[in-house]
């Protein structure tokens, strides 16, 4: 979703008092666009319960990462900007995103796998391409406790 779509839902998301959901194409956006806000019941709406993501069930992969959002939020940082990119190693070829916090420099690059329009895993990916080269990462945010 660009900047002027974003920048619009939120400003009807506070005019109205309501959040407007669906306001993307496909799940790939959707992944990028509920990981950027934080929230975690949007992430939870996308994927599908039967597969494992970075080896662990949705389940306990949403508990790591409302964790680290919670975390992150009592520091002060509500959301992340998206840049998509592309994995050089871990799934090389396969479309990722770096979700940062332009201010603070902090984040996290995810390669996400989507399958017949279903994402079928993601992954923390330390070795991501991304297309725009203007960002600045400065502190790498790990989800996964260990």
């Amino acid at each position: 979703m660009d900047l002027e779509k974003t920048k619009l839902l939120e400003q009807l998301e506070q005019f109205s008092g309501s959040k407007f959901e669906k306001l993307y194409d496909g799940v790939l956006d959707g992944f990028a666009y509920y990981f950027s806000r934080m929230d975690i019941d949007g992430i939870d709406s996308i994927l599908p319960n039967y597969h494992l993501y970075d080896g662990f069930s949705k389940e306990t992969y949403l508990h790591f990462m409302s964790k680290k959002f919670d975390d992150l939020k009592s520091n002060g940082i509500s959301s992340f900007e998206a840049f998509s990119g592309v994995c050089n190693n871990c799934i090389k070829g396969c479309a990722s995103f770096t979700f940062i916090h332009r201010k603070t420099g902090l984040y996290i690059d995810m390669v996400v796998e989507v399958k017949n329009k279903t994402i079928t895993n993601f992954v923390e990916c330390y070795d991501l391409k991304n297309k725009e080269n203007t960002i600045v990462k400065k502190e790498r945010i790990v989800i996964k406790p260990f």
